[in-house]
């Protein structure tokens, strides 16, 4: 499994200071983007010279509220590794009140750029994607 860290920030919550559902969307993202830089796949190189990698379903169930300061841990796990597809498990915990705030599913799907087909997962991803798969 591997973990992040990041803060609750401003543009995050609501007017009370609690973190505004669609907002917290961004956590995940935020997640993604440190797991892929911690497997070795750098922004530039998210789109491997012929692929896309577009979001093709997210189940997120929120557990407990974040507020404005709170300091946060991502936990993410591949979930599934398919031919075309891939799932990222993420769980966000709020270390500030101990509480675990959000669990989520989010499925990707390859597509080759020129076509845009579904393809396989390119052999890269599946390398550095294999030490942190799970069974569900």
């Amino acid at each position: 499994m591997f973990q992040g860290f990041d803060s609750v920030m401003f543009g995050d919550t609501d007017a009370s200071g609690m973190g505004h559902f669609a907002h917290q969307i961004h956590f995940l993202e935020r997640a993604e983007f440190q797991f892929m830089n911690h497997v070795g796949i750098t922004p530039q190189q998210w789109f491997l010279d012929r692929y896309l990698f577009p979001r093709a379903h997210l189940t997120v169930d929120y557990t407990s509220p974040v507020h404005f300061g709170d300091e946060m841990r991502f936990d993410v796990q591949v979930g599934h590794l398919g031919h075309t597809s891939y799932s990222l498990i993420i769980e966000v915990a709020n270390l500030t009140s101990g509480a675990v705030a959000m669990k989520a599913r989010l499925v990707m799907v390859v597509l080759d750029k020129a076509t845009g087909k579904p393809t396989s997962v390119p052999n890269q991803l599946r390398e550095a994607f294999a030490p942190y798969l799970i069974e569900l």
